[in-house]
């Protein structure tokens, strides 16, 4: 049985320098080694910002891509202190036990918190799980600790978008009343895209609150991942696909993609023979692809991060396909590291989601309404031929310069540093 006892070790003293680094606590439940999309943005953000602050992060023990890996209760690691918390750690996939994992981290942080946060302190806390910022929130403002909430995801909504909650029920009206002051219990928040933007704005409006809310989105490793030529990339070799016409979906397969889309214009293309739909990771939807028996369709599980450079880079075409409803509640942080492959993007979205207005805006891609599989259809059979190619690869370029111009580590740390350098604007509440 797990011991929750909030038994911690004692926190080094602070620099006796005369100027020495404000203190900020980087809060999530994912974290370094975690290589899923927040436990790997959330590490390079927080290892990004240790020359203006003295970084402490507060996570979780790996959990979900990187299960069972053994960690250290208190780490060091490139200029950060990781405090990992004990907690339970059932099967992310059960969502009652998710739950449960997700309340006994945020009790174990908690008393953390409160032993340890100091006036003067910052905080940035990502919306996942959502039991961390309601309480953190409030210990921030006891504690005189300048707060930052960065929204990954927007709740009760993703709820909804995945058949959880109900949105005309008691149950959505009650969660949206307590999130929204959630939202209001911060001094300012950090979102990414304009989409999640207005939404919170909306939220935030629907209780008579004014917090400033600003975007700082993701990037791709545009120094890492690079186009590579299909006859000389060895996973396409590996793989047998250096001669096919390659659509593209990888990452997370969970509840809020359209898997269902894809599989069925896959079948509706199958006279196409020289066209694979490539299905990369895991997640709740991943065994529908699994189980669906079909030529054309290669499923691989997750694969290592120093293969992922020739698994994006492997595509004609990368499909990011949301459930509709999906607009300003996530945005996907996946798309920048495609853009750094030189691979275009299928935006099945809402017309004003954040993905659908980047690969627009750029001519990164083609943007898709959801649902519309006629749609997508038409596109998979116009890049099955040499001009559709063609012109792929050319979108494929505008989304590479694209990304370069902004959406690079270095351009979102500027703006992280900015934000949680203004100490002395926090909210008289």
């Amino acid at each position: 049985m797990i011991s929750l006892r909030p038994t911690f070790p004692k926190l080094p003293p602070r620099s006796e320098n005369l100027m020495p680094k404000p203190r900020l606590w980087v809060v999530s439940e994912l974290y370094y080694p975690e290589q899923t999309s927040t436990g790997y943005f959330l590490t390079r953000i927080a290892e990004g910002l240790t020359d203006a602050f003295d970084v402490q992060v507060i996570c979780g023990k790996p959990s979900y891509s990187e299960r069972g890996v053994v960690t250290r209760r208190r780490e060091d690691r490139n200029g950060t202190t990781i405090h990992r918390m004990r907690a339970t750690h059932f099967n992310k996939d059960r969502l009652v036990l998710r739950a449960l994992n997700a309340l006994t981290l945020a009790f174990t942080a908690t008393v953390f918190a409160l032993r340890h946060f100091q006036r003067g302190d910052r905080m940035l806390v990502v919306t996942n799980p959502p039991t961390l910022p309601p309480i953190l929130g409030l210990i921030a403002r006891f504690k005189g600790v300048s707060s930052v909430l960065l929204v990954h995801d927007v709740y009760p909504e993703v709820l909804v978008a995945t058949k959880m909650m109900r949105s005309d029920g008691t149950a959505f009206s009650l969660a949206s009343a307590f999130f929204n002051r959630t939202l209001a219990g911060f001094d300012r928040i950090a979102v990414l895209g304009r989409d999640m933007q207005a939404l919170i704005k909306r939220k935030l409006r629907a209780i008579g609150a004014d917090r400033p809310v600003e975007i700082i989105p993701n990037w791709g490793d545009i120094d890492e991942i690079a186009s590579i030529e299909r006859t000389a990339n060895p996973f396409a070799i590996e793989n047998g696909l250096a001669d096919k016409v390659v659509i593209q979906f990888s990452g997370n397969i969970g509840r809020t993609h359209d898997i269902a889309l894809l599989l069925e214009v896959a079948k509706r293309v199958e006279d196409l023979t020289e066209v694979v739909f490539l299905f990369v990771g895991y997640g709740g939807q991943a065994a529908s692809v699994v189980e669906h028996k079909a030529a054309n369709i290669l499923y691989l599980p997750r694969q290592p991060r120093d293969r992922l450079n020739q698994m994006l880079a492997c595509s004609n075409l990368t499909v990011i396909a949301f459930k509709d409803a999906m607009k300003g509640v996530s945005v996907p942080s996946r798309m920048y590291n495609v853009m750094a492959a030189g691979v275009p993007i299928a935006a099945v979205a809402e017309a004003d989601a954040e993905v659908s207005l980047t690969i627009t805006e750029n001519r990164a891609g083609w943007h898709i309404a959801p649902g519309d599989a006629d749609a997508l259809e038409r596109l998979v059979r116009d890049i099955a031929t040499p001009a559709g190619r063609s012109e792929a690869a050319r979108r494929g370029q505008n989304a590479r310069a694209a990304l370069s111009r902004g959406y690079t580590l270095p351009h979102v740390l500027d703006q992280y540093r900015a934000l949680l350098s203004d100490s002395e604007g926090r909210l008289e509440r």
